[in-house]
């Protein structure tokens, strides 16, 4: 006798479209998710990169001529940033270790320290350094020179001896010179003996300039601004970030990965 198949109740598939639906929302998420995310992306830094492929996908490249590199921009991100930070953090360094020279050497305010665009400068006032209209140094002037010789020597940094004047020209019935420039020159040249032969500062690391008048601190109006601008300025100079080389990150067409070159070194 055969057994009759008992019917199973069919299953509900009315709501089987919201796993659909589920889904499709889902997706949409993901997709707004991922426009917002190009929405904010760097204009620049984005045409760059694209100039970047544009070169990297040209025909001579294809052909093996040429070897695919990013730009500046992209290769380094802010890498001109950290060379400019670097400057600036050794540019305060230094300025604090002379200043705190110059204290140790009692001056007071015969020498002052002040960041320049270049560098650090040490001004030295002439009237403390030298004897009227010569270029002769005073003992006292010898001595801060040479107080202020370990500071420099601990200083990697080339160091320009510049010397200035005031505005009047040097009397003719007691000076060997006939000129600002003169003066302002031979100034800075007894500064620098001190420095080599007293400091031991290496030669090379050194170089003279005479500005004579023509680089006043202070307008030439009184006695007293004359003596500000009567001067020795010491220099320390500081690499700026024009002067480091570009050196390009190069992605090589085959081979190794590429390493990007070391910071440039900062003076």
């Amino acid at each position: 006798m055969a057994v009759k198949a008992t019917s199973r109740p069919e299953k509900d598939r009315s709501e089987r479209w919201l796993l659909t639906y589920a889904d499709l929302i889902t997706l949409l998420m993901v997709f707004f998710v991922i426009l917002y995310s190009f929405s904010i992306i760097d204009v620049k830094r984005f045409q760059d990169l694209r100039g970047s492929l544009d070169q990297a996908f040209s025909q001579n490249v294809m052909a093996g001529l040429n070897a695919t590199s990013l730009s500046e921009s992209v290769a380094y991100g802010n890498a001109q940033q950290r060379v400019l930070s670097s400057v600036e953090t050794a540019k305060v360094s230094a300025a604090s270790q002379l200043q705190r020279a110059i204290n140790a050497s009692g001056a007071g305010d015969a020498a002052t320290v002040v960041q320049a665009a270049q560098g650090v400068t040490i001004r030295l006032k002439a009237d403390v350094l030298f004897q009227s209209g010569t270029a002769a140094l005073k003992p006292a002037g010898v001595d801060l020179l040479v107080r202020l010789g370990d500071t420099l020597n601990s200083l990697p940094n080339q160091i320009q001896i510049i010397g200035n004047t005031d505005d009047l020209p040097p009397a003719a019935t007691n000076s060997a010179f006939t000129s600002n420039w003169q003066m302002g020159q031979a100034r800075a040249y007894s500064v620098l003996r001190v420095l080599v032969d007293r400091d031991k500062l290496p030669e090379n690391r050194l170089s003279l300039w005479s500005k004579g008048q023509y680089d006043p601190v202070v307008p030439n109006t009184s006695a007293e601004n004359r003596a500000l601008n009567r001067r020795v300025d010491l220099l320390v100079v500081f690499q700026q970030l024009e002067d480091v080389p570009f050196v390009p990150f190069t992605l090589p067409l085959s081979g190794n990965s590429p390493q990007p070159p070391a910071n440039p070194a900062v003076g």
